[in-house]
């Protein structure tokens, strides 16, 4: 399992990557997809994660009605994975722009 904690706190502060809130609830939500390493009782690897905010979070995680926070995706699997790659990819782009990774 790959885990790099100070990847993790880079979302410390940040806005939604999926509804663009900044109110300070933001975390960096591991992917519930098993190609990412999710398995019964793990976490996805560090690596695949999102900036998202608590409301978005627990859509993504619980929300089995309604639309997600920003009215765009359909609380099915397919709406989710959706949602969740579209801020994983914004997510990756804040962390590059920002400098917060560099290749080595």
């Amino acid at each position: 399992m790959l885990r790099i904690p100070a990847l993790l706190k880079c979302a410390k502060g940040m806005p939604c990557q999926n509804c663009r809130a900044d109110d300070g609830t933001v975390v960096a939500a591991h992917s519930n997809m098993q190609e990412h390493g999710r398995g019964k009782d793990n976490p996805a690897h560090d690596c695949f994660h999102a900036w998202l905010c608590v409301r978005c979070h627990s859509w993504l995680d619980h929300g089995s009605a309604g639309l997600d926070p920003t009215g765009l995706y359909e609380p099915t699997r397919a709406g989710k994975v959706e949602m969740f790659m579209r801020a994983m990819c914004r997510t990756w782009y804040e962390l590059w722009r920002r400098n917060l990774v560099r290749v080595a």
